[in-house]
């Protein structure tokens, strides 16, 4: 019995005893599929017919050989399937220019007796065509079913690929990025398909990878949907992760803008397994476009395929993202895979990466710190010292008293650890209209001296009071600070 996963064939025709069909040329035992069945007395059916159909005629349309041999021909070229040949009516046998002529050209033929209609031969082909598609849909159907079992067994995008695998013919599948690297294969030793069949796997119609396998045309189906479901699968760990991302940026928010205390902000923080008492890096990058880009389509798609949660402590604002990096961790590397996950979304992204700093205040700081950085253009920029002025400048909201205390912080321990009046002598001069003259009296030092304190001032803080938007800047630090202190 013929295996109904195959297609009918000419050698399915002639092996069925009900037609009794007599092969007439040697290129009747060719496994060449039919496709259909069309019957036809037309002085010329070629134009009617698409190819790999069984032809039934009776040959009622007189011809002269040499007309028989081209029509033989141009059937043999298309190609069909067979020519089936009617006789008992017309003729009594096949017409001897026809076998010979089918046989050069290569066509199969079978000879059709008048008691069996062409309706019987045409009604056996459609059983069994019919057949072979319900197979083929019900095969289908299973192998599908495999499959979306597979992705959603635990077992990730290994999982999927090795029974993927199977149902390729155990051909090589790969799952590559949109950047070209490669995400997952199997099996996992053999080298990256050479890809003659590439399926996109897209997020709300953007390609975020590629299912590649180098297969026949009868398995690109299933291909196809395998990527379909895979681009479900992530969309839908996508939106987990996103909802996680974003119940932190509620938190990282509220601290920044000093909506809750910070004594609540660390308790928020901590549930949020943010190891906010340790030092720490901020990382930020701000995507250009619409907001939601950032929510809706993955940054990592290998992340997502095998559902790992982000390594770090990942808040979405809005449509920048801050990592909460530890200072014992590579976080330059970080930054740079960042960089190449949201270049995806936006080729020009920045990332700034803060200083090491820890507890409420420091977080504060370190973001003000890596949005000033990320703001340089394209690629990943350190930290460097915090312009307030250039922040205010933005219209950004800032803790002003954690900036001064950075700015002057190396000048404010000096003073403690040698009991120095640095901080009184700065407020001084930048009070006094940075004159010397008038602060050495205003102080009653020497000039010498006051001299000798501006050089350290200089030293300590790394600005250069000869710098109007240095002298500015350290005007905000100082005034922020006597703020926080409660003086005017």
């Amino acid at each position: 019995m013929k295996n109904a996963m195959m297609p009918v064939s000419v050698v399915d025709l002639v092996a069925e005893p009900s037609l009794r069909l007599v092969a007439r040329t040697s290129h009747c035992g060719a496994a060449r599929p039919i496709s259909w069945v069309s019957t036809t007395e037309l002085p010329d059916p070629v134009p009617f017919l698409r190819g790999d159909e069984l032809v039934l005629t009776t040959g009622m349309y007189e011809r002269t050989d040499e007309q028989w041999w081209e029509l033989v021909d141009r059937l043999a070229r298309l190609p069909i399937a067979a020519l089936c040949f009617g006789t008992g009516l017309v003729h009594r046998e096949v017409p001897d220019v026809v076998v010979r002529a089918a046989e050069e050209c290569g066509l199969a033929l079978v000879e059709s007796p008048c008691e069996v209609p062409f309706v019987q031969i045409s009604h056996w082909v459609a059983d069994r065509i019919f057949a072979e598609q319900y197979d083929a849909v019900r095969a289908n159907v299973a192998v599908q079913d495999e499959l979306v079992r597979a992705l959603l067994a635990g077992n990730g995008l290994t999982g999927l690929l090795s029974r993927l695998h199977v149902h390729l013919g155990r051909t090589p599948v790969a799952v590559v990025g949109v950047d070209g690297a490669v995400l997952a294969k199997f099996p996992q030793h053999a080298a990256v398909p050479d890809a003659t069949v590439r399926r996109p796997v897209e997020i709300d119609q953007v390609p975020v990878a590629q299912v590649c396998a180098d297969i026949p045309a009868q398995f690109e189906s299933v291909l196809s949907f395998a990527a379909n479901i895979l681009g479900l699968e992530i969309a839908r760990h996508q939106a987990v992760l996103t909802g996680r991302r974003e119940l932190l940026g509620h938190v990282v928010e509220d601290v920044l803008e000093h909506v809750i205390s910070d004594r609540e902000g660390r308790a928020r923080l901590v549930r949020a397994r943010v190891p906010i008492g340790e030092p720490n890096h901020v990382v930020l990058a701000t995507v250009d476009g619409p907001a939601d880009r950032l929510r809706r389509l993955p940054w990592a798609v290998g992340q997502l395929v095998e559902r790992r949660d982000d390594h770090q402590p990942t808040a979405v604002i809005d449509n920048t993202a801050v990592l909460i990096v530890p200072a014992t961790a590579d976080v330059a590397g970080i930054a740079a895979e960042l960089r190449d996950r949201l270049a995806v979304l936006d080729p020009q992204v920045g990332v700034g990466v803060s200083t090491a700093r820890s507890g409420v205040p420091g977080l504060r700081i370190g973001h003000a710190e890596a949005r000033q950085a990320s703001a340089q253009g394209p690629g990943v920029h350190p930290a460097g010292p915090l312009s307030v002025t250039g922040l205010l400048a933005g219209s950004v909201d800032l803790p002003l008293a954690e900036l001064a205390e950075t700015t002057l912080a190396r000048l404010l321990r000096y003073d403690v650890e040698h009991d120095g009046e640095l901080l009184a002598t700065l407020r001084a001069y930048l009070d006094h209209d940075c004159s010397p003259s008038v602060t050495a009296k205003a102080l009653a030092v020497h000039r010498n001296s006051l001299r000798y304190r501006l050089q350290l001032i200089e030293q300590l803080t790394g600005r250069d009071l000869a710098r109007l938007t240095d002298r500015i800047e350290l005007w905000f630090a100082v005034r922020a600070l006597s703020r926080g202190a409660g003086e005017p």
